[in-house]
């Protein structure tokens, strides 16, 4: 069955409009893409950032905290206050 011009002509109008439309999605979700990867680095700098501290804090936590003595005993050697 042969194909006139002028269906021919359409359908390559119609591919060329789709082709364009596709274009143009890709670019859009190309941006997006990009823009979620700049998110991500920075969470994950931020995630790095937070372990570091945690482990930092962690290992305060296991270390015997220092001597106070109570302020009611404090004698020459001890200050009143502390703190």
């Amino acid at each position: 069955m042969p194909i006139n011009p002028e269906q021919l002509n359409e359908r390559v109008e119609r591919l060329e409009h789709a082709s364009g439309y596709a274009d143009r999605h890709i670019e859009i979700l190309s941006g997006e893409v990009a823009q979620l990867n700049k998110a991500l680095a920075m969470l994950t700098t931020r995630i790095q950032r937070l372990e570091s501290r945690l482990i930092e804090l962690n290992s305060k936590v296991e270390e015997e905290p220092p001597h106070v003595p109570p302020p009611h005993s404090a004698g020459p050697d001890f200050p009143k206050d502390p703190l």
